[in-house]
Order: C-alpha cells, then structure tokens, then sequence
C-alpha cells in the first residue's frame, strides 16, 4: 500500500455535510468518491478509480458508501491496481467475462436443444408396438374398461402387420391394407372403429410430439367400411307381446339373463349400466336404483325408479346370491360380467344355424321384425314412454341423456324426480298387463328349432289380438 493510500476516515464520512453535495473527495491512490446529497439528507458517496492502461485512460467503479464498507472499496481499488499493473485492462476483462458466460450459456442451450432432438428422434423411431402401448398407458387406461377392448382388436388386426415397423415409417398404404384385411372379412364396421382408434393413436403420437405426420390423415370411413347408418330397430306391441308371453319364457336363457331384459325393458337402462351393477346399488324400500358415475356412459350418474314389473325382476336377481358384491359375476367373481355377454346370448337365439361352441336353441327369440339387440329394448322401452303420453323431455331425463342445450344445461338444473317415477311406473305397468294375458293365447305348439321362421314365431295374428288385448287393459 503507497503511503498517500486510504486518506479518508470513515468520520469524515459521517460528518459530510449537506452543503458537500457534488464534491470529489480524494482517498489517495487514484480512488476518488463523488458526495451526493438526497432531499431527505442522507448521504452517499461514490467512489471510482483511475487507472491507464497503455496510452488509455479508464475509470471503474468501486462501489459506494455507506452501502459499501470502505474497506471493501478500497479491496476492490486494489485488485483493479493490480490487474492495471500488469497491463490488464479491467474494464476490457469484465466484458469480456460477460460475454464469455453469454456464450457459455448459448453454448449449454444449444447443447440442450440438440439432446432434445436426439431424444425426440429416438423416440420417434418407437416401433409401433412401442407406440400403441405408450398411448395405451396414458390415455386408454382411463376407459371404463382400461382400454381392454382396444387392444383386443388391434391385437388381433392391427399389430401382427404394424407392431414391429418403426411408426415414422408406417405409410397410408399400410394403413389401408389393415383396414381393407378388415373388410375382406365382412367386418365394415369394425373397420371404421379401427380406423378412428388408429387415428387418435397417432394424434396422441403428434400431440406429444413423438411423431410429425398421420398416416391416417385423409383416410374416410366411406372408402373402407363405408357409411355407417343409424340403427333404429325397436320392437313393436305385438313382438313385446311375443318375447314376454313365449319367446322368452320357453327359451333356453338363464333365469338371470331373463330378469335382465325384464329389467332393461322396464327401465329403459343401458345393458353395460346392468351387466356392470353391484347388489348395493338397489334399495327395494325406496325402489330405486342408483347407477354411478363410473357406470353411466355419459358419466353423469342417474336414478331409475323401479316399478312394480322392474322391481319384481329386480328381487330374482338380488335372491340368487352367486357373489356378495357384483350383480353379475364373471367366472372369477372379481369382477362383472363382460358387458356384451348378454347382447352374445341374444344374438345366438336368432341364428339360421348354430355357432361351434355356442348355444343350438338358435331362433327362440327370432322376431317378426327381424333381428334386435339389448340396446334395441332401449329404444323399445323410450318409444313406448312416448306413446304412453311420457313428455319428450321426462322420457330424456328417464335415458339419462344429457342437455345438448348449453344453456339449458347449465340453468335449468330440475330433475323431475316425480315426473320420471310416474313415467316407469306408467312403462311398467305396460309390461305387467302383457305378462298378466294368459300364456295359452300365444302358445307355441310342436315347436322345432330347425322349422321356418313362420312356424317357430308366433303366429301373427295371434300376436295382434294380444297386443289389442293389451290395448284395452291400458
């Protein structure tokens, strides 16, 4: 330290005076401070030093006082001196760290979006094997049935062709020769299904960007398994009349899959809603059934009030005690039933000829009007609501379907729980007064399995006087 180093005292400081304001005062060794005086008095003073390097002359602060000890000013004077006398321009070497962190942090970005693309190619050279089952973890397991279905069709249509390919490498026409292989085999509509499930399977790939194109992309339902139209098949009153009188009662179906449509027929429910119910979803003091959430397919949960013809099949089913939990067990009992064994069992009962394996009583439940389904006793059930004078929007409420009407939707919250009991009771009271005609009436005589439709459905006309039968009852 030079003997004219550190000439001010920190009193000196202190006693600073308001008057000081813009004075340079001198600490010796090229550090000089500048006094500055606020309105509210207080004071500070900057200090900087002075320094050449070369035939330049530099400036550096040092910091400022009182927010800087002094001594740590007078610190920095010195390494400034230092680097000055060894012919380094501080000032110059400051910037140059600045930039050369700059450049350090650029460097570390570009070294990350590079890793990044690595990893993105990577992953976008995923067969798509690997592919279906990333997609099948994130988004198919929050199906109601984890996406079991899924991936029961792509094991068996999509995968043997698709599963080892690298999914950047899989092109339209691949694509087209799975959906065509479909087709050739008769199933349009499941050519369709795969079709939109092979879609949203490389819209989660893009979504997530593992891939950049879809291969779908401009693939139509039309060109494969066409167009696919509605279904509006209900049963008639003179075929309601035929299934609860004759059909059903003389068909070979379980005691529990016969309650069941009894069930669906009286309460116009979804069959997965049934197949998947535990017993303490039915309380037969209130007469109620309540189906969560988790059952509904639109999510929402509802209540259908049983009525006397619902509830009485409802009691068969709840009596015949096969699982302490599950309505309809599957073998294991950890479960329900799969939700489309009962639409199996009613398909087999309206076959030409038996499937290997399955049942041999083939036309049982073979209708004038062709062949229906389970959902089609919804429909049935809703049209006869409707029939019976049930308002348009009580019979909506009794289907659980929800408001298209968004404003509606979200204002008009009144359930018309009333309005909905007096409609189940009202369908099941149709229902009653059918099982109440007498049997004989539509007897089926020297019935055979192998005859004509004409002679193992009931006779139509005969069929006819029963409805107006029921007619008359209403």
């Amino acid at each position: 330290m030079a003997s004219t180093d550190n000439q001010l005292k920190v009193l000196t400081l202190k006693n600073i005076k308001p008057t000081q304001h813009g004075e340079v005062l001198r600490d010796g060794g090229s550090l000089s401070g500048k006094v500055n005086v606020k309105r509210d008095g207080s004071v500070s003073v900057s200090f900087s030093f002075q320094f050449r390097v070369g035939n330049k002359r530099r400036e550096k602060h040092c910091g400022t006082w009182p927010k800087t000890d002094l001594s740590c000013i007078r610190k920095k004077r010195d390494e400034l001196r230092l680097a000055s006398s060894e012919g380094i321009d501080p000032i110059e070497a400051e910037r140059n760290k600045r930039q050369a962190l700059v450049a350090a942090k650029l460097q570390a970005e570009d070294e990350r979006q590079r890793e990044e693309t690595e990893i993105a190619q990577q992953a976008a050279r995923m067969t798509f094997a690997n592919l279906f089952e990333r997609w099948a973890k994130i988004q198919l397991a929050e199906r109601k049935d984890g996406g079991a279905e899924i991936r029961r069709a792509f094991a068996k249509d999509v995968l043997p062709l698709l599963g080892s390919l690298y999914a950047d490498e899989i092109t339209r026409q691949l694509i087209a020769k799975v959906l065509n292989d479909i087709v050739e085999r008769g199933a349009k509509r499941m050519a369709n299904r795969t079709l939109s499930d092979l879609r949203q399977c490389f819209g989660f790939a893009i979504g997530s960007g593992l891939l950049e194109n879809d291969p779908t992309s401009h693939l139509k339902k039309t060109a494969f398994g066409g167009k696919e139209t509605e279904r509006d098949r209900i049963l008639d009153e003179t075929e309601l009349c035929a299934l609860l009188v004759s059909a059903l009662p003389l068909c070979n179906l379980s005691l529990k899959a016969k309650a069941a449509i009894h069930v669906l027929l009286g309460t116009a429910a979804r069959v997965g809603e049934l197949l998947r119910a535990k017993r303490h979803h039915f309380d037969l003091i209130n007469r109620t059934w309540q189906i969560p959430a988790d059952n509904a397919k639109n999510g929402v949960p509802h209540t259908i009030y049983l009525s006397d013809f619902s509830l009485s099949s409802i009691k068969k089913l709840l009596s015949i005690i096969d699982n302490p939990i599950w309505l309809f067990p599957n073998r294991s009992g950890e479960t329900h039933v799969c939700v489309k064994t009962l639409t199996k069992q009613i398909t087999d009962r309206q076959s030409t000829s038996p499937m290997f394996g399955r049942s041999k009583d083939t036309q049982s439940l073979m209708m004038l009007g062709g062949k229906w389904t389970p959902h089609d006793l919804r429909r049935s059930a809703a049209t006869l609501m409707g029939e019976l004078g049930v308002m348009p929007h009580i019979i909506e409420l009794c289907l659980n379907h929800k408001e298209e009407n968004k404003v509606k939707r979200t204002y008009q919250r009144q359930r018309y729980e009333e309005e909905q009991r007096n409609a189940f009771i009202l369908l099941g009271n149709y229902f009653s007064n059918i099982v109440q005609v007498p049997s004989h009436r539509l007897a089926r005589e020297d019935r055979a399995h192998n005859e004509s439709l004409s002679d193992f459905v009931v006779d139509k006309k005969q069929a006819q006087s029963i409805a107006e039968t029921v007619k008359s009852i209403k």
